[in-house]
């Protein structure tokens, strides 16, 4: 079935917003990078194969940078938490927990943001935000895994950002 350009659009847009929507009602969130983005929507975009996706995370089974354990008594100490994966091709994936922001990180952010000096806003939300991780220094070593890394973090950011300026 061949799809028009804006069928394809309207689709990628369908699927990210309800993402987005379960993501806003659920405790705990995962956000993945599928190798291959047409697969999880079939439109077969290859400008859209390395997007983010926001999806609700119900099951840990898949948590792979600590410990079940580990997670509970990260969770207990810093309450939500988001799973970030970051997968570059089929065998090299890299996952990361992130806290959810407090109000003083995204004060913190934002007056980064207003002077655009991102690179402060990436080594605070690396430094500050990330609990846990699969791989040390990934981060800093690996611009590629950081990028990746970098567009899901600042969809959560964003996120507590567009709560805290409506309240």
């Amino acid at each position: 079935m061949k799809r028009s350009f804006f069928s394809k659009v309207f689709l990628c847009l369908l699927a990210v917003s309800v993402c987005v929507i379960g993501s806003v009602f659920a405790e705990n969130v995962a956000v993945f990078v599928p190798p291959d983005l047409s697969k999880v929507i079939e439109i077969g975009t290859p400008v859209l194969a390395m997007g983010t996706l926001v999806i609700p995370a119900y099951q840990l089974d898949n948590l792979k940078c600590v410990t079940q354990e580990v997670y509970q008594g990260l969770h207990a100490k810093y309450g939500k938490l988001y799973v970030i994966d970051v997968n570059i091709d089929e065998d090299e994936s890299y996952q990361f927990l992130l806290r959810r922001p407090t109000r003083q990180h995204l004060e913190i952010i934002g007056n980064y943001e207003k002077k655009g000096d991102y690179t402060k806003v990436n080594e605070f939300t690396v430094k500050n935000l990330v609990v846990a991780g699969n791989e040390n220094d990934i981060l800093e070593n690996d611009g590629v895994v950081f990028g990746q890394f970098n567009i899901a973090a600042s969809k959560i950011v964003k996120q507590g950002q567009s709560f805290l300026g409506k309240a």
